[in-house]
Formats: C-alpha cells, sequence, structure tokens
C-alpha cells in the first residue's frame, strides 16, 4: 500500500480535442477494463476481510458483501464493509489501472452523487500498477474534495 494520494493540482489545463481518426476495438478494450475492474474489486475484498480480522473481528470479516456481483451494479459501491467496531458501514467503490498512480480515472454520476450522500461512509480505493506489483491508496468521503471532475460525455434530451 501506498497510503499518500497524489496531491490535488489547484488548476487543472482544459483537455483540447485532437479530432484523430483511430482504429479502436471498444468490444476488447471493454473487455479488457471489466476483467482488471474485476480482479481488483477481488482484490480489496480480500483485503478488507484481511483487515478486519487482523483487527480481532472475524465475525464482521465473514459480513464483507462484494455488492457489485452479489447484488449488481448501481449501487454506487462496489464493496460493502465496516470500521472495526462494526457500528459504521463501509462503502468502497474500486477504481484500478495497470498504469501508475496520477493516472485519471472515470467515475459514474451515481459513484458520484453516492459518494457526496453517503460521505462519511464512502471509500475510493485507488489500485493501480496491479498486474506488476498492486498498490493503492485511499481516498475517503466525497470524491469531489479530492479529484476535479471533468465531463467526458453527454446526455442530450429535447
Amino acid at each position: 500500500m501506498n497510503p499518500e494520494p497524489p496531491e490535488r493540482i489547484p488548476n487543472v489545463d482544459e483537455i483540447r480535442p485532437s479530432y484523430l481518426a483511430k482504429h479502436i476495438d471498444f468490444s476488447e478494450r471493454e473487455r479488457r477494463n471489466r476483467q482488471l475492474g474485476e480482479r481488483a474489486e477481488e482484490f480489496v475484498l480480500r483485503m478488507e476481510k484481511q483487515r478486519l480480522t487482523a483487527q480481532g473481528r472475524p465475525d464482521l470479516a465473514a459480513e464483507v458483501e462484494w455488492s457489485s456481483k452479489d447484488r449488481g451494479d448501481g449501487l454506487g459501491f462496489d464493496i460493502r464493509s465496516f470500521d472495526s467496531n462494526g457500528d459504521q458501514e463501509r462503502f468502497l467503490e474500486v477504481k484500478a489501472t495497470n498504469s501508475g498512480k496520477y493516472l485519471p480515472f472515470f467515475i459514474s454520476e451515481n459513484e458520484r452523487a453516492f459518494s457526496n450522500d453517503y460521505s462519511d461512509a464512502f471509500r475510493l480505493y485507488r489500485v493501480y500498477e496491479f498486474t506488476t506489483a498492486p498498490k493503492f491508496f485511499i481516498l475517503p468521503g466525497s470524491i469531489e474534495q479530492h479529484v476535479h471532475l471533468l465531463p467526458q460525455n453527454y446526455r442530450a434530451r429535447f
């Protein structure tokens, strides 16, 4: 674990569109990203169970839930865990990459809103360099207090 998250840079330069044509196999990219995400979620799930067991709470470790796998996506988090006292749930969202610590990541509107509504219990686990030597840091609370959010997609309505 590398417990220190990246520093938040005060100003972020606007990224200009490049308008370059390229051939992208979206299906293959989605398959690889889904596989990476699932493996990283399993990694964090095991770490959470180990953390609670090491803190003398194997009862809570047995209750940790891989929510996105057991109940499906759309909850706003991937894993439901607990603090070591067992009196507060923790909602963990896992974002993984095989690249470095500073690589931007995507977050859904649902995940952003959930992190605001449940900021006391929300934790984003940023797992990086996953296939070589997994490292991670944790961003507690609302996502927006840690990162700059830049729009990537828009819903067009009449």
